[in-house]
């Protein structure tokens, strides 16, 4: 007994198994794509994406205002009033009054705001782009924002260029205490990446 040698050609293995070599392959990567989606619930949603953005240029505002018509009101709006969360959380907040970004009492605020109306001092922010990240494992939101400020005043004592600057913040959600179905953003992380702060 001896065996009949059939020579095969390339074009005939393809013609009879191509077919299953693309079935093979489209298993493969759909298997891939499957493992390396994102969370579904970790995801942002579109709506919740636009108020993180909106936030984002509030509180970047807010922190770097320094114009003598809205500095009181903007530096207000970053701190808790009695037990109402303000925009930061409080680590954030003693972070930055360490840095004298913020002011460390009531009177504090109330005599930079004189200085600043004294001076006739205004500032302008440019936010350029705020970038969301992914959530983190504790629902973190990861926002970092670019711009540039200027400031400028009626004595010419603190007249510059505009400067840039990027803040990288971590966004939470904060319960409202009168209405605990309520949750608002909060930073519960900051860091000033600005040249010269890193």
């Amino acid at each position: 007994m001896y065996w009949r040698i059939r020579r095969v050609s390339p074009e005939q293995v393809i013609r009879t198994y191509g077919v299953h070599a693309f079935l093979a392959v489209s298993l493969l990567v759909n298997a891939f794509l499957l493992v390396t989606r994102p969370n579904p619930q970790k995801q942002v949603s579109g709506e919740l994406k636009t108020n993180l953005d909106v936030f984002a240029r509030n509180v970047t505002q807010h922190i770097l205002d320094t114009s003598f018509i809205s500095y009181e009101n903007s530096t207000r709006a970053l701190l808790p009033t009695g037990n109402v969360p303000g925009e930061l959380a409080p680590p954030v907040v003693a972070l930055l009054k360490s840095r004298e970004q913020l002011p460390k009492t009531l009177e504090d605020l109330r005599a930079t705001a004189r200085t600043l109306e004294s001076q006739r001092q205004v500032s302008a922010v440019r936010i350029d782009s705020v970038n969301q990240g992914e959530p983190d494992d504790k629902s973190l939101v990861p926002l970092d924002v670019t711009g540039v400020v200027a400031i400028h005043s009626a004595d010419e004592s603190v007249s510059g260029n505009p400067v840039p600057f990027r803040f990288v913040f971590k966004v939470g959600m904060a319960a409202n205490p009168q209405n605990p179905e309520q949750k608002r953003p909060i930073v519960v992380d900051f860091r000033d990446m600005s040249s010269g702060n890193r």
